[in-house]
């Protein structure tokens, strides 16, 4: 078993025990899916590997969540878009895609897949426990300048070299309430950039995600 896919069972293991569907408390099952990470992946010894094991985490604990609570939402994980540079370990997280007819000239029509939204995840934890002691870890999710930065970057990438019609959404577990990188995120909101930044714990921002993307699979 691969170690993503290891994560994605874990995950759905803890939402299980927490019986997520019921109790929607999604900051507990995230803090209790990073506990188990933590300890699963020896992480309190591996610091090098943190980042990538819970940047691997948060995607699997957004995929559970998305199938728990929206499974008409068909995530497609690590998607390539070759025309706009996003191939390899640029692939976009995830994309939602809506299948068109499309005609070439006097050929029969195919079907094709039109890219509907593109949704970057941007999460982590904020604390880690080793040794039975809380340490607390800095700027999480989207409190990391150089995180905005990027998200930014590929938002460009996506609007610019594809369309501005594709959503661009940021899951993130963690915004920022001031400083540098909540002015970053005002302006890309403000810009067109990023057409949401969702904070994965919230269940009415993820319920105005999945309207705005059910709106675009009908009407686009």
């Amino acid at each position: 078993m691969s170690r993503f896919k290891e994560l994605v069972q874990l995950t759905k293991e803890v939402a299980n025990a927490l019986n997520l569907k019921q109790n929607r408390n999604l900051k507990k099952f995230m803090d209790k899916v990073f506990e188990r990470v933590a300890e699963r992946f020896n992480l309190c010894r591996d610091f090098q590997a943190r980042a990538k094991v819970y940047g691997d985490a948060f995607e699997a604990i957004f995929i559970t969540i998305m199938e728990t609570f929206f499974p008409d939402i068909k995530l497609i994980h690590q998607y390539e878009i070759s025309e706009i540079c996003m191939i390899g370990e640029g692939k976009a997280d995830f994309v939602v895609l809506k299948e068109e007819n499309k005609k070439w000239g006097n050929l029969k029509a195919e079907k094709v897949d039109k890219i509907i939204a593109v949704i970057e995840t941007k999460g982590s934890a904020d604390y880690i426990i080793c040794n039975g002691k809380r340490i607390e870890l800095p700027r999480p999710g989207m409190v990391r300048t150089d995180t905005v930065k990027k998200a930014i970057s590929n938002a460009a990438q996506v609007k610019y070299g594809l369309s501005t019609d594709i959503l661009f959404i940021v899951i993130t577990s963690h915004k920022p309430t001031s400083g540098n990188a909540k002015c970053m995120i005002d302006l890309a909101l403000k810009s067109k950039l990023f057409d949401m930044v969702v904070d994965v714990t919230n269940f009415n921002e993820l319920k105005e995600m999945v309207s705005m993307i059910r709106k675009r699979l009908k009407f686009s």
